[in-house]
């Protein structure tokens, strides 16, 4: 885009004219040159990387303007309509300010104008992915799940049927360490010290994927693509929703069974059970710190940092859709803490959007952007003061947090589409919830 318009403003006019325009265009256009050209000559040559989008290739190339880099760019990766991302969030760099802004050997991936970018972060996931032997089994786990749902709810139910007549070896399930239980931590666990530090980090890695998924839709969507401002108002969301999970370390206590805070349904469950049994973490370090521990002293997401499992870890599934509460009707439960085999079953137990994230949630937050920059004079609801932001924290708990998701078994994991909407929603900055989020993303101003 950045090209297009730089042509056509300082493109010679074609069209038939007196001799005093065409004078008048070519004397302001040799000036614009002139002009363009003393700005590159100022500008010190800098050495830069570039690849493209799967890594296949990766050069540097030295450039000391953002044409010169789209020129050399595509001479080693010919495109009809090339573009430039940063490789590190793969936001479009499109204009010389922001690119004189950037240090040397800044990495660029080099692309089509609607390409989705593979961020570095997501490529390394991916590789992780790759090579991990226990991420490959749950991908076999979800391809065969795709193909044959009711042959694996059958394999399933027969399964919990003979857990129910055979009692699981669960002596183990109170061990911790590494050395206690090596059996456990055999196929990608090696890297752990602690059960809890395992679990903690796949509470962690389902989070960071609800992130990935949101940002892929966002930014593949026609309206970042072609709205200045509603690119920017999404890149903003994404880099608080981002400080966000930081703030609450990724919603890690999830599956940790040493976290102290627990679900409330938990207690209802316990309950059943002693009943039952009595009858028979890109962002620096120190910035990272400073979130955290901004987002524990004001409370922000103390509801929803709790555990889903007991002391043991025991986990309960919390019922389908339609059960429309905390309670499974079928009694589904799992320690993944007691066997390398409930750790892998537990793979296929779903946090399930009670809010759909396609369908409803991301829909809405794009849907108020559009009115965002499109309509600035509307009025917030609580308020009746002009919007300048969208509900941020109300999308990020929909998105990320247990407001919304539920854990459930697999049968227990309705797919049909569902009749309840997102709350998102424009706000003033009157809104409390505006106010508490933009003070975060300020926290390290305030910092000494």
């Amino acid at each position: 885009m950045f090209n297009y318009i730089k042509e056509t403003i300082m493109a010679p006019s074609t069209r038939s004219s007196s001799s005093t325009n065409k004078t008048s265009n070519t004397d302001t256009t040799e000036k614009d040159l002139k002009s363009c050209n003393s700005l590159t000559a100022a500008a010190p040559m800098r050495g830069y990387k570039i690849t493209d989008n799967n890594r296949t290739r990766k050069f540097g190339i030295g450039a000391n303007s953002l044409e010169m880099l789209l020129s050399k760019a595509n001479s080693k990766f010919p495109l009809q309509d090339i573009h430039i991302y940063l490789a590190s969030d793969g936001f479009e760099v499109s204009d010389d300010d922001y690119f004189y802004s950037l240090p040397a050997q800044t990495l660029f991936i080099v692309a089509g104008p609607d390409s989705v970018i593979t961020t570095d972060p997501d490529f390394e996931f991916e590789r992780l992915r790759q090579e991990s032997p226990l991420l490959k089994v749950a991908d076999i786990f979800y391809d065969f799940i795709e193909k044959h749902p009711e042959k694996f709810r059958r394999m399933i139910t027969q399964y919990e049927l003979q857990k129910q007549r055979r009692v699981l070896d669960n002596t183990k399930a109170h061990l911790s360490l590494r050395e206690e239980h090596m059996e456990w931590f055999k196929g990608g666990e090696e890297r752990f010290h602690s059960k809890e530090e395992a679990m903690s980090m796949r509470a962690q890695t389902r989070v960071r994927g609800y992130y990935y998924k949101t940002k892929e839709e966002l930014t593949r969507n026609p309206l970042y693509r072609q709205n200045a401002k509603a690119r920017q108002v999404i890149n903003s969301v994404l880099e608080q929703f981002r400080y966000l999970l930081i703030g609450c370390d990724y919603f890690s206590m999830m599956f940790d069974r040493k976290c102290q805070q627990k679900h409330e349904f938990l207690s209802h469950q316990l309950q059943q059970d002693e009943e039952e049994t009595d009858g028979a973490a890109s962002v620096p370090k120190r910035l990272r710190q400073l979130i955290k521990d901004y987002t524990k002293r004001n409370n922000i997401l103390d509801k929803w940092s709790v555990s889903l499992c007991s002391n043991l870890g025991d986990f309960y599934c919390q019922g389908s859709y339609s059960d429309n509460g905390n309670c499974c009707s079928r009694q589904h439960s799992i320690n993944p803490y007691a066997s390398r085999e409930n750790l892998i079953l537990f793979q296929v137990w779903n946090l399930d959007h009670q809010i759909e994230l396609c369908r409803s949630i991301l829909p809405s937050l794009v849907a108020n952007v559009e009115k965002l920059v499109t309509q600035p004079q509307l009025k917030c609801s609580l308020h009746h003061k002009r919007v300048i932001d969208i509900s941020v924290l109300e999308y990020f708990l929909e998105i990320f947090s247990l407001k919304n998701l539920k854990l459930v078994h697999i049968t227990c994991h309705e797919k049909t589409q569902r009749t309840n909407n997102s709350n998102g929603r424009l706000v003033c900055s009157e809104c409390h919830e505006y106010c508490i989020v933009q003070e975060l993303m300020e926290v390290d101003d305030e910092s000494p």
